[in-house]
């Protein structure tokens, strides 16, 4: 089976990466998405004591985000990008039970998260989308797109361009 890790913003523009995917692959009982997102991190000391407590209980379930913290905020607007992604990959005739979801806490460059996650989980793709910043903003700033494909060595990298 292969396992495509499909990086996702909050941008509704990242959605025409799953429309891409739905034009490019027929439902197919062969592939498992894995939807990803990398939630910037937050200090702890400018969280409520109510969000400590309920990511402290997601500690709990996901060891790889022990120690790191988020505002809630970042979670569900991720958690509706998600959503959507899922309904449009239902939408196109792919199985509900080949869809996952995924995330991690920006610990490091976005990019060599995407690449760390894809590769513990198994992926031998990781599509993702690029936004176009312009050839000044992504020499000085560099982009998620062009140093993930720097870093996925052995692994293939899908660029949608938004």
């Amino acid at each position: 089976m292969e396992h495509l890790l499909i990086a996702l913003d909050k941008s509704p523009a990242s959605m025409k990466t799953i429309h891409y995917i739905n034009r490019l692959l027929v439902p197919s009982q062969q592939i498992q998405f894995i939807l990803f997102h990398v939630i910037p991190t937050a200090s702890p000391d400018l969280l409520k004591k109510d969000e400590m407590q309920r990511i402290e209980a997601l500690h709990m379930d996901h060891p790889h985000l022990s120690g790191y913290f988020w505002r809630e905020e970042d979670q569900e607007r991720m958690g509706k990008t998600f959503h959507e992604a899922t309904q449009l990959l239902l939408e196109a005739g792919f199985d509900r039970l080949r869809i996952k979801t995924h995330f991690s806490v920006q610990y490091d460059d976005i990019a060599q998260v995407i690449v760390k996650e894809a590769r513990k989980l198994g992926c031998a793709t990781i599509v993702l989308g690029r936004r176009g910043l312009g050839r000044v903003k992504e020499f000085l700033l560099g982009s998620v797109s062009s140093s993930t494909t720097r870093l996925a060595r052995g692994m293939t990298v899908w660029v949608v361009d938004y």
